[in-house]
Order: C-alpha cells, then sequence, then structure tokens
C-alpha cells in the first residue's frame, strides 16, 4: 500500500483531529469530576526510535512517575497510549476523583488505572472516529512505577524505528496537578493514517 509522505497537510488534519478529541474528552473528564479541565494544544512529532526516549524523558521534568499503557487496534490503525502522572501529583489525582485519600500504593496505582481508562481512552475513540475506523481499546497496564520516564525502556527494544506521537498535556482548575498523555501510532500504521487523513483533506 503506497502512502502519502508526512508532510504540514497531514500535520494540520492530524491536529485538528487531536484538537477535536482533546475538547470531547475535557468536556467528559470536567463532568465526570466537576472541576474546569485546561485543554492542552496537541503536539504532533513524527519521531526517529533514537529520538523517543529522549521525547518521552522530558514531558515529566526530571520527576519519577507512573506510567501506564493502553493499547489500540482497527482496521490497519495501531499503537500505544502512555499516561504519565508524576509521584507528586498522586495525592492531588486522588483528591481530584473524590477519594480522601489513597493511603496505599495499591489505593494510589487503582486512580491512575481508572483516570487512564476514562482520559485515555476517551481520546482514542475520539480520533479513530473521527478517521471512520472502528476501534478496539484495551485495559490500561501499568508500565512503571516511581521511575524516571527515560529509564523504562533503557532494557527494551522499541518494535518500530519510527513513530508518529500526538502528546497532550492536561491540567485541573484548583489541583497541582497534570496528566500527560502520548499517543504513539506504530509504524506500520503510518501509511493507513496518513491516507485516512489525505481523504478527510481531500
Amino acid at each position: 500500500m503506497n502512502s502519502p509522505l508526512f508532510n504540514e497537510d497531514l500535520r494540520d488534519g492530524l491536529q485538528e483531529i487531536a484538537n477535536v478529541a482533546v475538547g470531547q474528552t475535557a468536556d467528559k473528564l470536567a463532568r465526570s469530576f466537576s472541576t474546569f479541565v485546561r485543554m492542552p494544544i496537541p503536539k504532533v512529532h513524527l519521531l526517529e526510535s533514537v529520538d523517543i526516549r529522549m521525547a518521552l524523558g522530558g514531558v515529566v521534568d526530571g520527576d519519577n512517575a507512573t506510567a501506564v499503557t493502553q493499547s489500540f487496534f482497527g482496521d490497519g490503525l495501531s499503537g500505544e497510549a502512555l499516561l504519565l502522572i508524576s509521584d507528586s501529583s498522586s495525592d492531588e489525582l486522588s483528591r481530584l476523583m473524590g477519594y480522601a485519600s489513597a493511603n496505599t500504593e495499591h489505593e494510589k496505582l487503582e486512580h491512575i488505572l481508572e483516570i487512564s481508562s476514562l482520559l485515555t481512552a476517551s481520546c482514542i475513540q475520539s480520533v479513530h472516529d473521527q478517521l471512520e475506523i472502528d476501534v478496539l481499546i484495551n485495559h490500561p497496564v501499568l508500565l512503571g512505577q516511581h521511575t524516571r520516564i527515560q529509564d523504562l525502556f533503557l532494557d527494551q527494544e522499541l518494535p518500530w524505528d519510527k513513530t508518529l506521537a500526538i502528546e497532550l498535556n492536561y491540567t485541573f482548575e484548583g489541583f497541582v496537578l497534570s496528566c500527560d498523555l502520548i499517543m504513539l501510532f506504530h509504524q506500520d500504521a503510518l501509511p493507513v493514517l496518513f491516507s485516512k487523513l489525505e481523504l478527510l483533506l481531500g
């Protein structure tokens, strides 16, 4: 299958799709937690594998974090979505979600998995709906806890030479908390993604 080359028109098209997904997800979070959600401006990057670790490592500004991943599959389009919550934000996350506190590591992790099921799945679903692709979203899985993000991948070979990344950062009024979401599309999925974008732009 021939694929259009990634260019500024495709980047702009994907950023507009991401903008819609951001708005829909922010609305869902605001209604779920009765707070104002500051909507992030999506950042779209085509990354070589050598740059992925560096890009992820800078997301939470050097703080240790917990990382949760959700994989998704649909009609030739597949990838992983990473949700990163810094250790310094974990108590605020529990407060946002209406819990009095998270007294154990297990409770903190449960709250992170819960927010991932809502925030990450909503973004993935919205992007695929706009591309008119049915998607299967797996349950969130813990990737690493209380660790530097760049260390998560030290002993792993990333399965692609390049990936397309959408980076989002959600913050919440009245809470010292940010949720960093990075959607990574598998290399083999890029021809399908670019072709779908080209059809929408045409």
